[in-house]
């Protein structure tokens, strides 16, 4: 019988946390954490597992973590390898991050986080598909900064397709229970937020800041809304929307400036 192995990838602010706490709860030997390769390259050439031994994954049934990567099947010859990942909105995705920036500095981890749109200047624009191009599928970052808008929203799809479970952060519990049925383990989902107390929430945002948000962040905000319900299989249906095929500079420049920015504000 082939073995089968889930890959859970942890995009931040996407409802990781609660789904790793489950499966190692349920697995527990038999879940790992992808380890982290440090090392400089680790961004030009995506994660490596050197000096991970085949054997020492033996038994595992589920592998999560920020650093988990497309190559890490190597370590399961032979497997059938399923990916599943959750996604969100550009808006939620950003406010979670900077509520979460708060209860950071709450607890002692550095200095007060700047006002919102301060701090939203630091950060780079569609994280959520640049997170997933380099970390898992590892588009080293001078060959990302090849891609435009409607590139890197073209290859994520093409892949995507062939993902077990893609779906809205919101659609956690049930990947998490059809995943656990497979699994033969409990499907009971218990939350697991980070971020407990929230700073801001949407409604404190002006309709001009959403706004703002969503055009600066709209191949992650196509991203979402083609896939937010696709869930255990099929494509997204319809064409998709008309992004930018010539904004690479862009790219480059605003990642620069949002680096130096972020020096600015630390």
């Amino acid at each position: 019988m082939t073995r089968i192995v889930h890959f859970l990838l942890h995009v931040p602010k996407c409802a990781g946390t609660t789904v790793e706490a489950h499966f190692e709860t349920y697995l527990g030997p038999y879940f790992a954490y992808a380890p982290r390769w440090e090392n400089v390259l680790r961004n030009v050439l995506g994660n490596r597992y050197h000096r991970r031994e085949v054997s020492d994954y033996a038994e595992i049934l589920a592998v999560s973590g920020h650093s988990l990567s497309q190559g890490m099947s190597a370590l399961f010859p032979r497997a059938d390898i399923r990916p599943s990942v959750l996604l969100r909105d550009p808006v939620g995705y950003l406010l979670s991050f900077y509520n979460y920036r708060w209860t950071r500095h709450s607890e002692g981890w550095g200095a007060e986080p700047p006002p919102f749109e301060r701090w939203y200047a630091s950060q780079r624009r569609n994280p959520i598909s640049r997170f997933l191009m380099n970390r898992y599928f590892e588009v080293g970052v001078p060959t990302l900064y090849r891609f435009s808008s409607a590139g890197r929203l073209a290859f994520l799809e093409k892949r995507l397709a062939d993902f077990h479970f893609v779906g809205s952060y919101r659609h956690a519990g049930e990947m998490i229970a059809g995943i656990s049925d497979e699994l033969g383990i409990a499907d009971t989902v218990a939350n697991r937020n980070v971020t407990p107390v929230k700073k801001l929430i949407a409604a404190d945002l002006s309709i001009e800041m959403r706004r703002r948000i969503e055009r600066d962040n709209v191949l992650d905000q196509a991203l979402f809304d083609r896939w937010a319900d696709r869930k255990w299989s099929g494509v997204p249906e319809g064409p998709p929307p008309d992004l930018p095929t010539n904004d690479q500079a862009s790219y480059m420049t605003g990642d620069a400036l949002s680096g130096i920015r972020k020096k600015l504000i630390a």
